[in-house]
């Protein structure tokens, strides 16, 4: 910019005026900040200087190859900017000296890449990375096919060896299976025999626990205030869950001789057909024992390379089998402990059951005297309370007259009240002594008939109460009454047919 006078120059903005300033003098485009970036200065014609023949050194590479003086970043950092005609030349602001500090851009192209990296990519496009890869494929697949072989043939000895093992446990257990099958048969045929002898001594026992409940059932009969859960309820309870428990001794010693014929049968089925699936397992591997890859029975079998839904473990498969066989014993050794132990239920359960017949006598004859004694109390306060009754009624007739005496002498005052007030004239209308008492004496004529209409309403509730507290007592004799028919009579009439020890024993 000139510099000819003072007033047409701007110290802030023109460098080359002749005053200079203490703050920082800003270059201009295409200048560099103390020789950065490689850069000498502006554009001076004659300065570019021909081509220098570069020299590689001797076995280098190829130049398009990576060379040891190449760097992957300073190329581009050591550009400078192409003087003062590339574009976006600026002379006049803050920004000026910074335009070399970035690849240099026009409207044609921009430096985007450094030599040293187009020569490294160029090494890693022709490097045969495919090839080294084919090399290596090829001696480890058939390293690796050959390892695969040896371990087939180890695998085929080491499942011929486990096979030959299945093979001797199955043969083993089978022979246990049929021994603990022939041991159940003869078992079913014996208790075959024996179930004949339960059922003459299970007949009886219906009538118990019959005449237990029909003393139950007639004691439901009872009215509602004697639905109560006595002593003798209790006993009879008591005896209808003996009798039960008892019953189940001997009913369900022939039912359990039915239920155990059925679980003997069933367990020797479920052992038959264990027995059936061992020889149809020792059929198949012994079968398997004998195939070999040259074998001509080989076929593809696509899918069978997977555990089965119901597999199960070889831990499992030995406890199922030593179970199976130990569970065929305890049902054999159950059946013999049932057809053990008959007669000695037998006899235990009917001194059983006639302790508790004699328990249930006691209790219901207690509870009829209870109930006698009661009713009798009962009867003394349905006449007490049928006097009180009649008291009440007297009481209530002597407060109605004494309510009609009042209302006399109520209308006796309020008559001479109105006469005074509406019959007196002028001064003589006054607030004399006879009239503070005539009031007084109504105040307390009014006081006297709400206290004995009080008096009459506590009577009527009184005699309410007694009328119905004397229903219930009515009520409650004919319920004891009820009671005493029941207990007394009908229940006595039915427990006379309890068998007795004798006769359960004699079946």
């Amino acid at each position: 910019m000139a510099t000819n006078t003072g007033q047409f120059t701007c110290p802030f903005i023109c460098p080359t005026t002749e005053k200079t300033l203490d703050k920082t003098v800003y270059k201009e485009a295409g200048q560099s900040r103390d020789g950065e970036h490689g850069s000498t200065g502006p554009y001076v014609p004659g300065c570019i200087q021909p081509p220098e023949p570069k020299v590689y050194a001797p076995g280098a590479p190829p130049r398009y190859l990576p060379q040891p003086t190449d760097s992957t970043s300073g190329d581009i950092l050591t550009m400078g900017p192409i003087g003062p005609w590339a574009a976006g030349h600026l002379d006049w602001t803050p920004q000026a000296g910074t335009t070399g500090v970035r690849p240099v851009v026009d409207k044609y192209s921009i430096t985007r890449y450094s030599t040293g990296e187009w020569r490294k990519n160029n090494q890693y496009t022709l490097t045969p990375r495919a090839t080294d890869k084919a090399t290596a494929l090829e001696t480890q697949t058939k390293k690796d096919i050959e390892n695969a072989f040896t371990n087939l043939d180890n695998k085929l000895d080491d499942s011929n060896k486990k096979l030959k093992k299945r093979v001797k446990d199955l043969a083993y257990w089978k022979k246990e299976v049929e021994k603990a099958l022939a041991a159940l048969t003869e078992e079913i045929d014996t208790l075959d025999n024996d179930r004949a002898k339960l059922k003459g001594a299970c007949r009886i026992l219906m009538m118990p626990e019959a005449i237990s409940r029909e003393c139950l059932e007639l004691r439901t009969g009872r009215y509602e205030p004697d639905l109560v859960r006595d002593e003798a309820e209790q006993e009879l309870i008591k005896e209808v869950a003996i009798v039960g428990e008892i019953r189940r001794v001997f009913m369900n010693t022939l039912a359990k001789v039915e239920e155990q014929m059925v679980i003997n049968k069933a367990a020797k089925s479920w052992i038959e057909y264990d027995w059936g699936d061992k020889m149809s397992s020792l059929s198949v591997d012994r079968k398997n024992v004998t195939l070999t890859p040259d074998s001509n029975l080989l076929l593809w079998h696509p899918g069978v390379a997977r555990w089965p839904e119901n597999a199960t473990s070889l831990e499992y498969w030995e406890h199922y089998c030593a179970e199976s066989i130990r569970n065929c014993e305890e049902i054999r050794k159950k059946s013999e402990d049932l057809r053990g132990d008959l007669m000695t239920a037998i006899i235990n359960g009917s001194r059983d059951m006639k302790l508790q017949a004699d328990r249930t006598n006691a209790a219901l004859a207690e509870t009829v005297a209870a109930t006698e004694e009661l009713c009798e109390k009962l009867q003394e306060n349905l006449k007490d309370n049928l006097k009180k009754i009649a008291d009440i009624e007297n009481l209530i007739d002597y407060l109605k007259e004494s309510l009609r005496k009042v209302d006399e002498r109520n209308k006796c005052v309020m008559t001479r009240l109105h006469n005074r007030n509406y019959e007196r004239l002028d001064v003589e209308n006054c607030r004399d002594e006879a009239q503070y008492a005539l009031m007084a004496e109504a105040k307390f004529i009014r006081e006297t008939s709400e206290s004995l209409q009080d008096k009459l309403r506590q009577a009527e509730a009184v005699r309410s109460e007694l009328m119905k507290y004397r229903g219930e007592l009515e009520k409650d004799i004919a319920c004891k009454r009820k009671s005493l028919n029941i207990d007394q009579d009908r229940c006595a009439r039915v427990r006379a047919h309890m068998p007795t020890p004798e006769e359960f024993a004699g079946g």
